[in-house]
């Protein structure tokens, strides 16, 4: 068969089509998974104005070293299962826990002017297990999302800034979590 044959036009072409589309399918998949995580980020940070009242109503500081510190090891552990490379995802999960915090502090100062009635949902049987299961869904997202090539860039994170919706979140604890996720690597 010569290169000028009908039967290598059809194949380049049918080749070329199939192609571009299997690429646009895969550039929109990274864009919905992007858009997934970024919604899993929301609903994780959802729970911190709950996490306040309730210390707040059971007299418990907003800062627990302790236990962040076994946040921190149980997430990058899980993160590590999944295939995303262990030191890359700690900045990550420090700035989850100092953009709770600051939503903590933002709303138990609010709360001093402005009490509630509202009952919390309970921290160790609703909320800890809530947050320990959307911190594996976050890991599992941002593993599929770089491993079909997703790429963070300012695009992403206007739809990040806009996703997250907490009220006591600002600009900067947006920057804050953007930067430390787009430092974060397959292993």
């Amino acid at each position: 068969m010569h290169n000028n044959s009908p039967l290598i036009h059809k194949v380049r072409y049918y080749v070329s089509n199939h192609l571009d589309l299997c690429c646009s399918h895969l550039v929109f998949f990274a864009a919905s998974t992007a858009q997934e995580l970024f919604s899993t980020i929301n609903l994780r940070l959802s729970y911190m104005e709950d996490v306040a009242l309730y210390k707040s109503n059971n007299n418990q500081a907003i800062e627990d070293k302790e236990r962040e510190l076994i946040v921190i090891n149980n997430a990058s552990l899980s993160a590590e299962k999944q295939g995303l490379n262990k030191e890359s995802v700690l900045a990550f999960f420090r700035a989850q826990i100092s953009a709770a915090k600051a939503i903590q502090y933002r709303y138990r100062a609010d709360l001093l002017s402005k009490p509630t009635d509202k009952e919390p949902r309970n921290l160790d049987t609703v909320i800890r297990p809530a947050l320990i299961k959307l911190g594996k869904d976050i890991n599992i997202e941002l593993t599929q999302y770089l491993r079909h090539g997703g790429v963070f860039s300012q695009q992403e994170f206007k739809v990040f800034e806009r996703t997250l919706n907490s009220r006591y979140l600002t600009r900067a604890d947006k920057e804050m979590l953007f930067n430390a996720l787009i430092e974060i690597r397959l292993q």
